[in-house]
């Protein structure tokens, strides 16, 4: 079974139509909590994994994935140990 790589939060949001304030507002986050995990600048403590997911109707692990996407992307070349 091959695996389908999963999208960057960005993508994800942008192809449901949201925004990042509409996200922030949906999962019950600081809106600049929200744009840097959007970005890659941060990454999410599992209670804010959660609330994204249920906000956005997915599971936890799937949204856990698409945060993992979008640090990953967004610090290619980088050397990134954390």
């Amino acid at each position: 079974m091959s695996k389908i790589a999963a999208p960057t939060l960005a993508e994800f949001i942008a192809d449901r139509n949201l925004s990042v304030d509409a996200l922030a507002v949906l999962g019950e986050i600081d809106p600049s909590t929200a744009y840097r995990i959007v970005t890659g600048k941060s990454r999410p403590r599992p209670v804010t994994v959660v609330r994204l997911a249920r906000a956005l109707g997915i599971g936890a692990r799937r949204m856990q994935d698409i945060c993992r996407v979008t640090w990953t992307e967004a610090h290619q070349g980088q050397d990134v140990t954390r």
